[in-house]
Formats: structure tokens, sequence, C-alpha cells
């Protein structure tokens, strides 16, 4: 299964959006949650 790019510049504006907001930063609805997500996603496939 291929996995999908992780666009780090998407990600980083919306998780400086997300904490402007007031978004927490951790759990599973957190803003850093999409970035542990494909950290843990790219461990396991190796």
């Amino acid at each position: 299964m291929a996995q999908e790019e992780f666009d780090f510049e998407s990600f980083k504006k919306e998780a400086i959006a997300g904490l402007y907001s007031g978004k927490k930063k951790t759990g599973t609805d957190g803003v850093l949650a999409p970035m542990v997500n494909h950290f843990l996603e790219s461990m396991m496939s190796g």
C-alpha cells in the first residue's frame, strides 16, 4: 500500500492557524495529530 506524501507546508499553516484559534496541541483532535499519525504510519510500513 503506497503511503501519501506528507505536505509539511500545509500542515504548518493549519497548525499555526489552529493554535491561534485556541485549538489544543495534543490529543486525537489536536493540531499535532496529523503529523504524529503520518510518523507512526511511516514507522509501521518500514
